[in-house]
């Protein structure tokens, strides 16, 4: 009898012990569960790190940088950089996310005149990470790779038989070349007033406009009453049929918004004008156009780790 009993008690020991082991492995995967829910939860809406994908913010981020980037819950204000989906469907760049600056604000006018940017007429300074095109000639002297790299030109080359090169330059690398013995001149690379670019937006002969000298033009904010017309209507085309998802349609000297008549347009949403720190060499609002504000998709909170260059 008390064999038995001591055989059932240790079949009650190993029995408990299961039980034990499998409470302490259920409560390590839930711990893992919940875990793994939570990191998604923050990398999702809260939080994550990713990556530069182009050369838009060098000389402020590279490709290959790593950002810190806040999801949920930003304010939005003039020079913040932010993580943005491409606007713009059926085109090259659809479905791509980039980093870019902001520069003007819902209920702001842009413009830009000999490189200089203006917002609400005020004169924006550059940072000193901001690069411009510049014509670089040389004193019938080659320029050579090694040159380039002590100089860290990694943006442009030669263009032309002589000794004629053209090169993405902050201001302190322009003023540091032009010192430089070999070097003859240095001179930004400047569009014409009025020389029509038709790659800039909204490509239209009615705004003879270029990477340069563009605008003015208005950013649309929220509950705006846009007057339409058949030249304007070539500003705010996207922002009501792409963006607000109306139908439109423009008839010789008439404009119809979802089948009806009519002569304005109430904006659903607030609309940013951004520009990459690359100046020149950015696909940004001056080629694309207005950035809906749902297109925002994260705002940098700053770099957490530089790329091998």
């Amino acid at each position: 009898m008390e064999q038995q009993t001591q055989a059932q008690n240790r079949e009650s020991r190993s029995k408990i012990s299961l039980l034990l082991d499998f409470a302490k492995r259920l409560s390590w995967f839930i711990s893992a569960c919940v875990a793994l829910l939570a990191f998604y939860f923050v990398r999702k809406f809260l939080f994550d790190v990713i990556r530069v994908n182009n050369q838009d913010m060098a000389d402020t981020y590279h490709y290959g940088d790593a950002l810190f980037v806040k999801k949920s819950f930003n304010t939005i204000e003039h020079g913040d950089v932010v993580y943005v989906e491409f606007p713009l469907k059926d085109n090259e760049f659809s479905s791509t996310h980039f980093f870019q600056r902001v520069l003007a604000l819902p209920g702001d006018s842009f413009e830009m005149r000999e490189k200089k940017v203006f917002v609400n007429n005020k004169w924006q300074e550059d940072l000193s990470t901001t690069k411009h095109n510049y014509i670089v000639i040389s004193n019938a002297v080659k320029i050579d790779s090694l040159f380039m790299l002590q100089h860290k030109l990694n943006e442009g080359g030669q263009v032309s038989d002589e000794f004629d090169y053209s090169f993405s330059l902050t201001q302190e690398q322009s003023i540091t070349l032009s010192k430089i013995s070999t070097i003859k001149t240095v001179n930004p690379k400047l569009e014409k007033p009025d020389n029509f670019d038709e790659v800039c937006f909204p490509s239209c002969n009615g705004y003879c406009w270029n990477k340069d000298f563009y605008g003015k033009i208005y950013v649309p904010k929220k509950s705006d009453t846009l007057l339409l017309d058949t030249l304007n209507i070539n500003l705010y085309a996207n922002l009501i049929g792409d963006f607000e998802k109306n139908t439109l349609e423009v008839r010789q000297d008439s404009i119809l918004i979802n089948s009806v008549l009519t002569n304005s347009y109430v904006v659903k949403q607030n609309y940013y004008f951004l520009l990459g720190d690359n100046r020149d060499n950015a696909n940004d609002s001056r080629v694309w156009g207005y950035l809906p504000e749902n297109k925002i998709k994260a705002k940098v909170i700053r770099r957490i780790k530089r790329s091998r260059k």
